[in-house]
């Protein structure tokens, strides 16, 4: 079975559909988005598109009684500090997982710096496949197109402030991790019913905030290039919840995937809801 990538977000409305139709773009042979180059035979195999959907939490509110005051677990303060001593759940690839939110700080801080990034990412693609010697070739949707619509993106982006690491966030992503992983299922509501919502107003946190999820990415720079890009994705709701104003915290967990062999959650945070 060819093996597949996918990613999900949490953001304000469902994306596309997943079976939208492919469309394959000529490879710019020299790289610079001119046109000008020649058209290359993509080669095989390769994985296809990940496919993602979204939805959203408002700012807002409170968590109803019921679910928030006797499973509250760690102070913010504890959870901070913890999650930035390298803290995380157990069974999860905690390098990765701060290496996810360190190459996510990057971008934020800096987006026009990012752009060269993009741009030797963009130098793998033929037609629409991206070529990674030594490992799966990957065939996505929009080819070179969407990569250069983020590169206009990152050029009209303000730098904005890192999001600071967050124990309860990492532990609501860690729930997830560890409720997938040994199962082999993908996106955001949990085997118990559980949405992001839920999870993080059981361990104590305010459910107002958003998810991205990926699946079969091993290294930290893949996980933050493919929410960045968000090939097919019409709303680009990945990268959204990437550079949303308001979100002020953020916890990641990767760990490994029963038929995807990675998967990385990131949960994001507004300001804490101050309680009387």
């Amino acid at each position: 079975m060819t093996p597949r990538l996918v990613l999900l977000a949490v953001l304000a409305v469902v994306a596309s559909s997943l079976d939208a139709p492919a469309r394959a773009l000529a490879w710019d042979g020299d790289g610079d988005g001119s046109g000008g180059g020649r058209t290359a035979t993509a080669p095989a195999p390769a994985a296809p598109a990940p496919p993602a959907h979204a939805a959203s939490s408002p700012p807002s509110g409170e968590a109803p009684a019921t679910i928030r005051a006797d499973l509250r677990r760690e102070t913010w303060s504890n959870g901070m500090a913890m999650a930035a001593a390298g803290y995380g759940p157990a069974g999860g690839d905690a390098q990765l997982s701060r290496e996810v939110l360190a190459e996510m700080n990057l971008m934020r801080s800096d987006p026009l710096g990012y752009i060269a990034v993009l741009q030797e990412y963009r130098a793998q693609f033929r037609g629409d496949i991206v070529v990674r010697p030594g490992r799966i070739n990957i065939q996505t949707r929009e080819g070179v197109a969407a990569v250069d619509e983020a590169i206009a993106f990152l050029r009209r982006q303000k730098p904005m402030d890192p999001l600071e690491p967050d124990l309860i966030l990492a532990l609501t992503a860690g729930d997830h991790v560890a409720d997938q992983g040994p199962s082999g299922f993908i996106g955001h509501y949990g085997s118990d019913g559980w949405d992001f919502a839920t999870r993080v107003a059981r361990r104590g946190g305010d459910p107002y905030g958003g998810e991205n999820i990926s699946y079969g990415y091993d290294t930290a720079r893949e996980v933050i290039i493919q929410l960045l890009v968000d090939d097919n994705i019409a709303d680009r709701g990945h990268r959204v919840n990437l550079f949303r104003d308001g979100y002020v915290r953020a916890g990641v967990s990767c760990g490994p995937h029963a038929v995807f062999n990675h998967m990385c959650v990131i949960d994001y945070g507004y300001a804490p809801i101050k309680r009387r």
